[in-house]
Formats: structure tokens, sequence, C-alpha cells
């Protein structure tokens, strides 16, 4: 008694034990995890705190670099003053000291000298031959936000602009460019030039015809005769097509400049504005300091926890063809989609006049049926009779009439089962009786079954006979229909065509 009690006290001592272990081992697993966790952030806060003092230490050697372009700096800050004045109406700043070799400085007094209406040529053609492209980009972009559309001269854009890269892909300049234009920033001849340059980079399969359909509508898709699905299907296409240019070139609102491109530059302007851009451009620094001022921006980046990613001119704003299939789904952006049309329409025309031509071909005198095993030739004025008679008769003739070998079998066994009953039943055993009956049963079920199934042919058959006769019945309703539409569905038709050509080529 003793020892079983003495045993069960260290089973349960021992049973104790290894719960507070199991316990242990959790608790343990747990402030493992949990100080993997602190050390991964720790780690990850250290290496971030040290990745911003380096920042911070080369971000403070850098700015002796650029006590030599405090002129500079000044100008760039008397420039964004000049365009915030010009905006807001008041009095513009006095300038500064001059920056020799800089292109801003006779870039602002050219934008000065044609804001009031007295061009300096001369300040002008310095900015031009110091940075020509920089300083078309300028008094382009600035004209525009100040709503002084009519001052852009076209060969200012031109050299803003360029041309698409040989990849089709555009910069973030280009792009704001292209879409200023497209707001009425720069006037009509100069959106021509972006129209021309933008069709130099489109890509043969750009499947204009399919995004402009995805837009338009024409009602329900013509449900007819087989024989003339393609001319249905064109016919559809081209009145889905009409229906989206017609929507674009309709919007009355891309006809005037968009009241956003006057935005007031003292507040925060959309990231890919004409004002955005401005800003950019300025901040940019000279050319001496430019490389200079780009690291300063990632270093100040780091130090502040941001992206080390900096904003240039250059960035890529994607390629031709997807800023264009972007802008023609737009709806809300008129002026956009009516430029993106404009750019397309070259590519569009002719698959419009190959959708006419398919359309418009002439109406089938007969089409026809098929039966299965025979066709049937249908005119307007029905089915040819001897044809669908034959295939009916094709359709009915043998069917449901059960053969002598169909027959045999069940026939056989009632035999089979009465000769058993009657003489084997009566003669040898009454046990034989149910034996014979059982056999005549089953032959009298598979004579059922037969009669069933020879029934239900028949009735199939019939079906499919008084298909047939609807069948034909519809496709003479629906050639008719389509022979007396002819006339209507050719004016709907040269309607669509000469709205296409008349917006495609304007």
């Amino acid at each position: 008694m003793n020892d079983w009690w003495t045993e069960r006290r260290q089973n349960q001592q021992l049973s104790d034990l290894q719960s507070e272990m199991s316990y242990a081992r959790s608790e343990t697993s747990s402030l493992r995890s949990q100080l993997s966790r602190i050390q991964g952030s720790l780690q990850t806060r250290v290496e971030s705190m040290s990745r911003a003092f380096d920042a911070f230490v080369e971000l403070s050697d850098l700015r002796y670099e650029t006590v030599g372009f405090t002129g500079a700096a000044e100008l760039r800050r008397y420039a964004a003053r000049v365009v915030s004045a010009m905006a807001a109406g008041t009095e513009l700043p006095t300038a500064g000291d001059p920056v020799p070799q800089y292109w801003l400085e006779p870039a602002v007094a050219a934008l000065i000298s044609l804001r009031a209406g007295t061009p300096d040529e001369e300040a002008v053609s310095t900015a031009l031959k110091l940075d020509e492209r920089r300083t078309s980009t300028f008094l382009a972009l600035a004209l525009a936000a100040l709503g002084e559309r009519h001052l852009v001269r076209t060969q200012w854009l031109e050299a803003a602009f360029g041309v698409p890269n040989d990849d089709g892909t555009l910069t973030r300049v280009q792009r704001v460019l292209w879409t200023t234009a497209a707001r009425g920033g720069f006037g009509a001849e100069a959106l021509d030039l972006v129209v021309q340059r933008l069709q130099t980079g489109i890509a043969a399969d750009g499947a204009w015809m399919s995004k402009l359909e995805s837009r338009g509508s024409a009602g329900a898709r013509p449900r007819g005769l087989k024989a003339t699905e393609r001319q249905d299907d064109a016919w559809y296409r081209l009145s889905r097509v009409a229906d989206a240019v017609e929507s674009i070139v309709g919007n009355t609102a891309a006809r005037e400049p968009d009241p956003e491109l006057t935005a007031d530059t003292e507040a925060e302007p959309e990231k890919n504005s004409a004002a955005a851009l401005l800003r950019l451009l300025i901040s940019e620094g000279s050319e001496p300091e430019r490389e200079t001022l780009t690291r300063i921006a990632v270093l100040r980046a780091r130090v502040t926890g941001g992206s080390d990613a900096v904003e240039t001119l250059t960035d890529s704003a994607g390629t031709v063809n997807q800023l264009l299939a972007d802008d023609l789904a737009l709806s809300a952006e008129p002026h956009l989609t009516a430029t993106a049309l404009r750019v397309v329409a070259p590519s569009v025309l002719p698959a419009v006049e190959k959708l006419a031509e398919d359309a418009d071909q002439p109406a089938p005198s007969e089409v026809t049926v098929d039966s299965g095993s025979r066709t049937i030739t249908v005119r307007a004025d029905g089915p040819d009779k001897l044809e669908l008679g034959a295939a009916t008769t094709a359709l009915t003739s043998g069917v449901g009439v059960a053969t002598g070998k169909q027959n045999a079998l069940p026939i056989g066994l009632i035999a089979v089962g009465l000769v058993v009953a009657l003489g084997l039943g009566l003669i040898v055993h009454w046990f034989w009786i149910v034996v014979g009956l059982v056999i005549a049963g089953f032959g009298l079920n598979s004579y059922l079954r037969l009669r069933s199934a020879l029934k239900a042919d028949r009735e199939r058959a019939a079906g499919e006979a008084t298909n047939l006769n609807d069948r034909c019945t519809t496709a003479t309703k629906s050639l008719t229909d389509y022979l007396n539409n002819t006339e209507s569905r050719q004016t709907s038709i040269t309607k669509s065509v000469t709205t296409l050509r008349q917006h495609l080529t304007a």
C-alpha cells in the first residue's frame, strides 16, 4: 500500500514537472521570437539612423561646394517670384546680380518683356543660345500657365518637345507639353505640331479601332443569317466607332482652353501640370551645379526618411501607344481624348474604309439550311420544296419501325417461356411453370421497351422535321427582311462612313 502511494505521488510530481517544463519552453520560444523582432527593429532603426547620419555629413560637405553658386540660387528664387507675381498680378520683384552663362537669367528677362508686350528679342536669342531646349520649355510652360498662349512661338515648342525616343517612349517634359498643348495652352499651330510628332511614335499594332469601339454604343448586335454575319458584324462595329468618334468630337468642352491651365501657381500644383514642371525646371540649377543639386536632393530625402528617387525632367512618362490608349479611354478629359483621336485618326481611317467595304457587301439572293445529311436552298419566296421534302423524308422514313432482328429476341423469349411453363411445368414439375413465366416476362418487358424506343424515335424524327421546317421559315423571313432593309442599311453605312471621314481627316 505504501509502495503504491509513493509511486502515485512520484508520478504526479513528474506530471507536474513536465507541465512546468512545457510552459517554460513555450515562454522561452515566445521570448526568443519577441527578442528577434526587437533586434530586427533595432537593427533597421540603427541602419536608418546610420544612413541618415552619413547623408547629413555628406550634405554638410556638399553645402560648401554650393557656396560658389549663391548667385545662381538667388536667380532661381527670383525666377520663381517673378512667375508667382505675374500669376497674382502683383508688382514684379527686383532683379539681383547677373549670373553669366546661365540660361535662366535671359529667359526670365525675355518672359517679362513678352508679358509686357515689348518682346526683348536679344534676351530671347541669348537664352536660346545658352540652352535652347530648357529656354523653349520655360517660356512655353510659363506663358501657358499665365494664360498667354498667343505669345508661345511654335519654334519654341518644336525645340522643347523634340521627337519620341526610338522605343516609342516619352519623357515627363514631353508628356506635360503634350497635355498642355491638348488643353489649349499653346494655340492651334503648336497643337498641330505635337500631333504630328506623336504620330511618328505610334506603333502599327495599336488596335485603335477596338479601343474606339469600346467607347461607342450601337444597340444590340444583329442576329440574322449566317451568310450575312460578316456584313452584320462590320455594320455593327462601324456604328459603334461612329458613335464613339461623334461623342469625342461633339464634346464642346474641348473647343475652349482648359481653365485649369491658369491655376494658382502659389498653391501646390498637380504633379504633371505645367506649373509643377515649371517649378522643377527652375529648381534644376545651372550646368555646373546640376549634379550637386541632384545629389543634395537625394541626401535630403535620406535625412528625412524619404525615397532616394528624385524627380527629373527626363523621367519616362510611358510609351506613346499606352498614353494614347489611356487618353482615349478617359471620359473626364475631353481635351486629351480629342487630341488622342487626332493622333490615331490616320491609322483608324483605313480600318474604317475596310469595315465599310465589308458592311456594304451585296445581299445574297439565297441562303442554305443544313439538315445534317442534306442542304436546303432558301430564297425570298421560301425554301426549295423538293429539297425540303427530300430532307424531311430522309429524317422520318424508316424511323420507328421494328426490324425482324429487333423483334426476334423478345418474341423468342416469350415463346420459350410459354413452352417451358406449359410443357415442363405440366409434365415434369410445377417449378418449371415459374421458370417459364419469368422467361416470358423478360421477353414481354423487352418487347414493351422496344415499342417505347421506337415511339420515341418516331417523335424525335417528327420533331427534327418540324424544326427543319421552322428553320427554313425563319431563314426565309430573315433573308426577306435583310433584302427589304438593303436601302436603309446602305444609307446608315454611308452616313457613318461620311461622318467618320469628316472627323478623322479634319
